[in-house]
């Protein structure tokens, strides 16, 4: 049996249903299909997000989907010294991505996307000017194929090992997301607590060559707490692929590396891309003109790649550091005027704001403390 479709998209993430949406309400017929039994499920990120981005590209949650509104960040060092960050201007909620991508799906069936679990989609193969597939024990020919699958699909360097887990704990405090840095313990990264409801948190760790549920054992020895569930969900950090389109087939989100290099964080940016990539995804198929998909690429990085290479740029510096770096740094760094500074600027791009919030003055002071040259010169870049 075959089945045709306009566009075959693989991978019912936030991005490949963003971009089903959008596409089936631009009139082109598309099937999504999503490898595991239920959308969102198992659920591997932790929902952190900026309300302003959501609306910003038409995907405000709905309200039963928001688990808790953040008004405080706290950043610990290796040492123990601390800063908090007032998150309360800057609005960002803590989501239950299980049922934010299950909203993504109803609205992409209600635009007239065909949505089906359980399926994997076998490799794509071009045949002049259609793509097929197998889909479960279905094959599809389409007109594109668009990789939703997440960064693995298209191997690059930048993937850590990460754990997760969901606990209950009387120590977590509820509207106050924790990061904390130790270099010996997670390499070019860090652990987390972020609150999701009273006495409830996503706590996870993940760093270069750690075995990051040993990690995150570590890090909860000594709290009492119970674990809800454990996820392992390694993280992509190694910014934008260098093309979005790869042998004629389209990618978005993770696949697309549409992620925040700093954080892993990649809801909204997932989200525009797929809004852009299906806005020129039905413009190649209605003219036929599929020199057309570049353009998808760049209006994507219009408004992201400067802050993305800033975000590489930082994640260079970060992973050379030592924990005496990292302590030396917070001491440079964590001023009052410095903090209020962060408290006013944009979540989605935080790294634009801390290099602004530095200033000239601020980044002369961490160049001067830090240890290695190699680390002075990159923090002192363009």
């Amino acid at each position: 049996m075959t089945e045709s479709f306009d566009i075959l998209v693989a991978g019912g993430s936030i991005a490949g249903l963003a971009f089903a949406s959008e596409a089936a309400a631009r009139g082109a017929s598309v099937l999504v299909a999503e490898e595991h039994e239920e959308i969102g499920e198992p659920e591997k990120c932790d929902g952190l997000v900026s309300m302003r981005g959501l609306i910003r590209y038409g995907y405000p949650p709905d309200p039963e989907v928001v688990q808790n509104k953040i008004s405080s960040a706290v950043i610990h060092s290796p040492s123990g010294r601390h800063f908090a960050v007032n998150a309360s201007a800057l609005d960002v909620v803590v989501l239950d991505r299980s049922a934010f991508d299950k909203q993504a799906a109803a609205r992409a069936a209600s635009n007239g996307a065909v949505v089906r679990t359980g399926c994997r989609v076998g490799r794509p193969v071009r045949k002049g000017s259609a793509v097929e597939a197998a889909v479960g024990d279905v094959e599809v020919k389409a007109k594109l194929y668009v990789d939703a699958t997440g960064p693995a699909s298209s191997p690059r360097q930048g993937i850590l090992p990460a754990a997760k887990y969901e606990i209950e704990g009387n120590w977590i405090k509820e509207h106050v997301v924790e990061v904390f840095l130790d270099a010996a313990k997670y390499p070019g990264f860090f652990a987390w607590v972020i609150p999701y409801g009273k006495n409830r948190a996503k706590v996870g760790a993940a760093g270069h060559g750690v075995s990051p549920f040993k990690a995150l054992d570590s890090f909860l020895d000594g709290k009492d707490y119970s674990v809800i569930r454990k996820v392992s969900a390694p993280i992509y950090v190694g910014g934008p692929a260098p093309s979005f389109t790869v042998g004629g087939h389209v990618l978005v989100g993770e696949s697309a590396g549409q992620v925040k290099p700093t954080t892993a964080g990649g809801i909204m940016t997932s989200i525009a891309g797929a809004v852009a990539a299906a806005k020129w995804a039905c413009e190649s198929v209605r003219k036929g003109d599929y020199s057309l998909l570049g353009r998808y690429q760049r209006e994507w990085e219009s408004a992201f790649l400067k802050e993305m290479k800033t975000m590489l740029r930082l994640r260079s510096a970060f992973e050379n550091m030592s924990n005496s770096d990292l302590d030396s740094v917070f001491s440079a760094v964590a001023t009052p005027k410095l903090v209020m500074k962060l408290s006013q600027t944009d979540f989605d791009f935080h790294a634009s704001a801390l290099l602004g919030a530095l200033g000239v003055t601020g980044l002369l002071r961490v160049a001067k403390v830090v240890a290695s040259a190699e680390l002075r010169s990159l923090l002192m870049e363009g």
